[in-house]
């Protein structure tokens, strides 16, 4: 327990609730407390001593470093596969052949279940929607950024007070419960919810840069795998900070981190609505698994080899006519000598009478 010693003081009405209008500030104080015993340890926060004020700088920030990540993680594949690829002739790198498994691969990786799926399509209004999503689950998210902020003067903060300093007594009791166990559990959550779409997106950013994808494929490919392992980081970064800040219990931490994880299904559920109302639409408005020419040209390679099937067959029965015709040819004439052949013998036999 924290002990009242020389080296440590604090405040009754350093917080909120407190028994006056505003409350007291007490900067100097080692613990701050409120009009009902609740106490904290006013020591700087980890982000303080980098320089960074508060979360809401710090997810700014945040923002920024994955975005570099991304572009770094790109690049540096980018070089690999100039590198490892010098060799290899122009034409089988962009080889057209792939092109349809590339965008179903890369549909797979972004979830064909969700309205990120609509990045890669062309359709503007699919992006729109798409964009709003995301933006709806940042909004959600940065709504737990503000309530984990360590502001004792803020009554609308979520934080909770984690000592209880009462006035007859000399001595605080720590009312954290929660262990490492809680920790590690939330870790195995955290994990088997967000690690899929962290590294599908990381591998949709990768593949991205590849020669054979045109430019629009690049940026859409890119952009889609930068927002799905960015949110899903960003939701980890909230879920940590926001437990951090108020979870006082192991349940308790399970309990916030699902309620924060319900945000990234968003995109899911929107999907899911949009599908009820017309499936086809959004069909349309996702990318298409075959590019326009290189279905023209499979329709045209699969007419050419139907074309050629059918000559095959003509040829086949022109030869079974000419061969049928030369056996009635030869019916004939076994036919003429019979009857020549008959016809003699009757004379013959006339004759004779």
């Amino acid at each position: 327990d924290w002990k009242n010693k020389d080296t440590s003081s604090y405040v009754t009405d350093c917080g909120n609730p407190s028994d006056f209008d505003v409350s007291l500030g007490c900067d100097e104080c080692t613990m701050c407390c409120n009009a009902q015993g609740d106490c904290h340890t006013q020591t700087d926060t980890l982000l303080k001593t980098k320089g960074f004020n508060n979360y809401s700088v710090f997810t700014l920030f945040l923002f920024g470093l994955m975005l570099a990540f991304s572009c770094a993680l790109a690049f540096a594949f980018f070089a690999y596969g100039k590198y490892k690829n010098q060799d290899v002739p122009s034409e089988s790198v962009h080889s057209p052949e792939s092109m349809d498994a590339d965008r179903k691969y890369a549909l797979d990786s972004i979830g064909d279940d969700s309205t990120y799926g609509l990045i890669l399509g062309k359709s503007w209004l699919g992006w729109t929607i798409a964009l709003v999503t995301i933006a709806a689950q940042i909004w959600m998210l940065f709504l737990f950024v503000k309530a984990a902020e360590i502001d004792l003067s803020d009554d609308k903060s979520d934080f909770r007070y984690n000592w209880k300093c009462t006035r007859d007594q000399v001595d605080c009791e720590n009312k954290i419960d929660r262990t490492l166990v809680g920790w590690v559990l939330y870790g195995i959550l955290m994990a088997a919810h967000l690690l899929k779409d962290i590294i599908n997106g990381w591998k949709l950013t990768v593949f991205s840069i590849r020669k054979r994808h045109s430019p629009h494929y690049q940026i859409r490919f890119f952009v889609g795998g930068t927002l799905l392992w960015s949110i899903s980081l960003f939701t980890l970064f909230v879920s940590t900070i926001y437990n951090h800040a108020i979870a006082t219990t192991n349940s308790e931490i399970i309990i916030n981190s699902v309620v924060i994880l319900f945000i990234t299904d968003l995109d899911e559920l929107f999907f899911g609505i949009l599908m009820v109302v017309n499936s086809r639409w959004v069909r349309r408005m996702s990318i298409q698994t075959t590019d326009p020419q290189e279905e023209l040209a499979n329709e045209i390679s699969t007419l050419k080899a139907e074309l050629g099937t059918s000559k095959e067959a003509i040829v086949r029965l022109t030869n079974e006519g000419v061969d049928l015709r030369e056996r009635l040819s030869n019916i004939e004439a076994i036919l003429v000598l019979n009857t020549i052949g008959k016809g003699s013998m009757l004379k013959r036999t006339y004759l004779t009478i």
